[in-house]
């Protein structure tokens, strides 16, 4: 693939050779370093391709080998400058297309988020939009390394995050809850320690390695120290001499109380689909939209469901164009009462789901104080869980760098 860039760049001739003495004329070109290449027998003459450079150095080999050499085709950019060296504005497309490639290809046209479980994509979005990092920025504006960590230190839940820079898109990694053994492997060599991601109760804590500044039963504030990665070293005397800065890592439990919200309404708009669609376009530059002619005055009622679709050259390099897809579906609304049963039910089904996703991330639940009040229009699920988890988070160690 290499070579053949080179032979497009600095251009190539397929010549045909006739004569009597083709064995002479290709022992002379081994001889004297001419490469040929795609070497074929054309009826009673042979065809191969050689540079532009060889090419020149033909003319005395040739006249050794008493053959004749003859070019059919002529391929690469000298050659095609050549052909259209007067179509100016032809070559000027051609330069100012390069130049848009080029700019295009120092920005950023598309970010993307993994692994966010907590955080939605739009509230990342916001932080990063606050941040300086938005689409349309320069490459050359982002420091991978330290928007991760400044992600790590907004984000509580974030136990890992990475970004990268490929073509035209921005990556961000996300790892949530508590670190796996990979992860943990790899910080384990970075001295560093905990802190508390959460106010609450210190319930039981297990060191495995650093100095722990707290015990079981103590009040802890969301950003207080639990575990130092700074072990102090003494002398016989039980002065301070020095630190060992290590890698801290414990199991804390931190028992904290949550609210619980949920209202269900009695009353409810029930949809029924006619079958009947419209579908519109839309060509979008940027921030810039370039709106067709919908037609959905013929619908009623209707969802209007969108499709965005960004434009792309390669698999990470974005362009900032897109094409959204608007589908209109006509529905008829009738309103529908449920039963006290009906709503018991979804408010039950809520918790479940909400308990799920706290067992998902390591929560444990130790006390249920949600009730279920009832009024003249809705059922509302509320009250406070006690739960208890590993709200911990890695920080650098203090006072490390001033030493």
């Amino acid at each position: 693939m290499k070579g053949q860039c080179s032979n497009l760049w600095k251009g190539y001739v397929r010549i045909r050779i006739t004569g009597d003495s083709y064995d002479r004329f290709l022992n002379l070109c081994a001889f004297h370093g001419i490469r040929l290449w795609e070497l074929q027998p054309a009826g009673e003459s042979y065809e191969a391709c050689v540079s532009r450079t060889d090419f020149k150095k033909l003319k005395t080999i040739v006249r050794k080998s008493h053959a004749a050499v003859a070019i059919t085709e002529r391929h690469g950019l000298p050659f095609f400058m050549h052909r259209y060296r007067k179509r100016y504005v032809y070559l000027a497309g051609i330069a100012a297309a390069l130049l848009l490639m080029l700019w295009l290809s120092a920005h950023i046209w598309n970010i993307r988020i993994e692994g966010n479980l907590s955080q939605t994509d739009d509230v990342i979005f916001e932080y990063l939009d606050g941040s300086g990092i938005r689409h349309g920025m320069w490459k050359s504006g982002v420091d991978c390394k330290a928007l991760a960590a400044a992600l790590r230190d907004r984000f509580d839940q974030f136990a890992w995050v990475a970004a990268e820079l490929k073509g035209t898109r921005l990556t961000i990694h996300v790892k949530e809850g508590v670190l796996g053994e990979e992860d943990a492997a790899e910080e384990e060599t970075i001295p560093s320690s905990l802190v508390a991601t959460r106010a609450g109760t210190v319930t039981s804590i297990y060191t495995r390695n650093g100095m722990p500044v707290v015990q079981a039963g103590d009040e802890v504030k969301k950003g207080d120290l639990l575990v130092s990665g700074a072990l102090p070293i003494c002398d016989d005397s039980g002065q301070v001499v020095s630190r060992q800065y290590v890698s801290a890592d414990a199991d804390i439990v931190i028992q904290s109380r949550r609210r619980y919200y949920d209202e269900v309404p009695f009353a409810v708009e029930q949809k029924y689909y006619t079958g009947k669609e419209k579908t519109s376009w839309m060509l979008q530059a940027g921030e810039v939209p370039f709106a067709l002619p919908d037609g959905f005055d013929a619908l009623k009622q209707y969802d209007l469901v969108s499709e965005l679709t960004q434009c792309r050259l390669a698999e990470n390099f974005y362009l900032p164009l897109y094409i959204r897809k608007f589908t209109a579906k006509e529905y008829e609304s009738v309103e529908a009462i449920r039963t006290r049963e009906e709503v018991s039910g979804i408010l039950q089904a809520d918790f479940r789901e909400f308990y799920k996703n706290l067992q998902e991330k390591g929560v444990q639940l130790f006390e249920n104080d949600v009730k279920i009040e009832w009024n003249e229009k809705s059922a509302i699920a509320s009250g406070t869980l006690l739960v208890g988890e590993q709200a911990v988070r890695r920080t650098a160690v203090e006072g490390r760098e001033e030493e």
